[in-house]
């Protein structure tokens, strides 16, 4: 498992480094200190001036690391934010590129996987960094002034880590238990949430609670256990730490002191500086089972960051001239959606599909998207075969679905998606979508609200249409895209989609009106009747 810091610049890592380095040594200086004066007491050397002087110096010495540590704080917290933010939009890239139509795994991967990252796994890990300085900042002034004492209580530091190694798997195993109850539990919050409407209507309140807090119940018993066999490990570790890492090296450094090896200011000294050879190698143990911890989360990040989009598709260039889907068969879990299926389109072509719902229609588009592949046959644009090759195909699409997507944004976002073009373009768009009297009445920055709230059916559709003429493709798809309107409305978003030179329409519906049937060159049943 590779460390989050990785992702972090270089120049803000040494930085940290330094001044964790510079913030251990403020627990040096206090043992050090208490060392002079001690052993200047015991053996009477110099009065109480100097020893006031010593204790000014080290008084001094502490404040300025305190000054330090202000920038050793903000260098980490900033550190934390630049992860935070490359791991987001490498795992938000991936995620849109899978193009998932389920959003279960995805939201709780950029929620709760991400911020358990944070704060088991990149914050951990640069405390291990803090940890390992004031460890080897104190051994190395250990030894200076007693390596013997210093050696016992470095041996004596590796008994915790033996024991640390016997909850390594179990640790593991019980934060996979919680990570799939965490999403089984972001779920059914979705749910209740979207479906609070349906749910007031038919008076089912009581049951959707329940089913949110038997997830949440689950989820909460997964990382209670999770939780536990942390503390209890830590418990463990700390305890042997103790007899092994303290209670041994004392009773050592008393025979040393009873022989007149050393004088009490020293031993006083190594006491306080074993807290250092302990408390930071029992951290590092503990924060080493928060990191792995977190394995099944950065495994799915894992695959974000291994992930690249496509950059090698070639530019679309010259004249759309035509596509043609031959003898398609599409199957699924053993059933047999449509079996083969022959359509041709001609450049500007208008055509209308007629099939009842359920029959797969859905599926034909996006088989010549080429986001599926058929079972057999093949799809051409421009006599090239693009069968199941959605990077060389859905250039040639723009795309009006029976339910557009609306962001929580304005106007202009939701028609541009974060696309730089010129302003005449994006005028001559919005004036062949009719939604000119929209953007003189609320403006460019209007906030459409949630899934579009604060707009019409007929101009959500119509933002659908302006951002499929923005792209200025050859081919329009649409799906359904005026079922859910009244019929004034579905007519007139027909004229808007079909009077639109240099365009083929390709539509799905399962019923549409004689007016507006009569706007296309070819109507085609798919259950095998030809009508013109």
């Amino acid at each position: 498992m590779q460390s989050s810091l990785k992702f972090a610049p270089k120049w803000k890592l040494g930085a940290y480094t330094l001044l964790a380095m510079i913030s251990a040594f403020g627990n040096v200086v206090i043992a050090y200190v208490t060392k002079i004066m001690l052993n200047a007491a015991q053996y009477r050397q110099g009065d109480s001036s100097n020893l006031i002087k010593i204790a000014g110096i080290g008084a001094a010495t502490i404040l300025i690391i305190m000054l330090s540590n202000f920038v050793y704080r903000y260098i980490k917290c900033s550190i934390i934010q630049d992860v935070n933010v490359y791991l987001k939009e490498k795992t938000m890239g991936y995620l849109i590129e899978q193009r998932s139509d389920s959003q279960k795994d995805g939201l709780s991967l950029m929620t709760n996987d991400l911020k358990q990252i944070e704060t088991s796994k990149t914050t951990n890990e640069l405390m291990i960094i803090a940890e390992l300085a004031s460890f080897l900042l104190s051994v190395v002034v250990g030894l200076i002034n007693s390596w013997i004492l210093t050696l016992i209580f470095m041996v004596t530091t590796l008994i915790p880590g033996l024991v640390q190694r016997a909850f390594t798997k179990t640790i593991q195993a019980k934060a996979k238990v919680w990570e799939t109850n965490n999403v089984s539990y972001t779920q059914s919050v979705n749910d209740g949430l979207n479906g609070a409407q349906t749910v007031g209507l038919y008076d089912a309140q009581s049951s959707t609670i329940s089913k949110v807090v038997n997830s949440a119940k689950r989820m909460e018993e997964a990382l209670k256990s999770l939780n536990f066999t942390q503390a209890a490990a830590g418990e463990v570790i700390m305890a042997f730490a103790d007899i092994f890492s303290f209670i041994l090296p004392f009773l050592v450094g008393a025979i040393l002191m009873l022989q007149g090896q050393i004088g009490v200011g020293t031993l006083i000294m190594i006491v306080q500086l074993s807290n250092e050879f302990i408390n930071p190698i029992v951290n590092i143990f503990e924060q080493l089972n928060a990191i792995k911890s977190t394995k099944p989360m950065w495994d799915k990040v894992e695959q974000a960051l291994s992930f690249s989009a496509d950059s090698t598709k070639s530019a679309k260039t010259g004249q759309f001239t035509g596509l043609k889907v031959e003898d398609a068969t599409y199957s699924q879990g053993g059933r047999k959606i449509f079996a083969h299926l022959n359509l041709t389109v001609a450049p500007n072509e208008k055509i209308l599909l007629m099939a009842p719902s359920g029959w797969g229609k859905t599926t034909l588009l996006n088989l010549m998207l080429g986001k599926i592949k058929p079972s057999e046959g093949h799809v051409f644009i421009d006599d090239k075969d693009v069968t199941g090759n959605w990077a060389e195909a859905h250039d040639n699409f723009s795309y009006v679905n029976q339910k557009p997507f609306i962001f929580d944004d304005t106007i202009k976002f939701n028609i541009l998606l974060g696309r730089k073009v010129s302003p005449a373009s994006l005028a001559k768009a919005v004036e062949a979508a009719g939604l000119t009297e929209l953007i003189d009445e609320k403006g460019w920055d209007y906030q459409v609200g949630e899934k579009g709230a604060n707009l019409s059916g007929g101009q959500i559709q119509r933002i659908e249409i302006a951002r499929a003429f923005l792209s200025e493709r050859s081919v329009l798809l649409a799906d359904e895209a005026t079922s859910a309107l009244d019929p004034e409305l579905s007519l007139a978003i027909h004229k808007t989609l079909l009077k639109k030179p240099n365009l083929a329409v390709i539509e799905v519906a399962h019923k549409i009106s004689a007016t507006e049937k009569s706007l296309f060159d070819r109507i085609i049943n798919l259950n095998g009747e030809n009508e013109e």
